[in-house]
């Protein structure tokens, strides 16, 4: 019976170490947590007020960085997310305007490509975009390209987007550069979301 007891007292530690962390959380959301439930990104996302907000695979570092992992940074309207998915402190992010439904966001894509990582190629068939295996990309085109100084800057548009946010962090705030800041969607494709 000791035993039992002892995994039952250290499951009630993680759960309180887990969920202690959580208090960040829109008070609409506390409901769930004193439930014992812990919201998928979707159920946050679809509850979440308009606003701002960043998801990442890895938990709040807690220091200078700007997010762990590899991270989303959105701006929720309505039923609708604009936003970018991409690796904190590099260049590496992909541009995204779509929906959730169950754990996923389903939307556009839009990969700015500049001087020295030029695409000899663009997939139209769907093809995993990073590392750990979250974000689908297929059926992409050039929409626009420019010549700046000695290189070229190309936009290229995918058609299909597809990525899994389940079992993301989400973070207090944004800290990642705002996706207004980062997405040019300026140069529009055939039809909206």
């Amino acid at each position: 019976m000791s035993v039992w007891r002892h995994s039952v007292g250290l499951v009630g530690l993680v759960g309180w170490l887990l969920f202690s962390n959580v208090t960040t959380l829109p008070a609409s959301l506390e409901k769930g947590e004193e439930s014992g439930i812990l919201p998928t990104a979707e159920t946050l996302l679809t509850n979440l007020p308009d606003g701002a907000y960043q998801f990442c695979t890895e938990p709040d570092p807690q220091d200078w960085r700007d997010g762990a992992g590899v991270c989303l940074n959105f701006v929720k309207q309505g039923t609708t997310v604009n936003g970018y998915y991409g690796y904190p402190h590099s260049d590496s992010f992909v541009c995204l305007q779509g929906k959730v439904a169950e754990d996923c966001l389903y939307g556009k894509g839009l990969v700015i490509s500049w001087a020295g990582r030029i695409w000899l190629e663009i997939p139209q068939v769907e093809f995993n975009w990073d590392k750990e295996g979250r974000l689908y990309l297929s059926q992409g085109s050039l929409a626009h390209s420019e010549e700046m100084g000695e290189g070229q800057i190309s936009w290229i548009v995918f058609q299909q987007a597809n990525l899994n946010m389940q079992g993301l962090y989400p973070y207090p705030s944004p800290r990642m550069t705002s996706p207004t800041q980062l997405c040019d969607w300026r140069f529009n494709w055939q039809g909206d979301l």
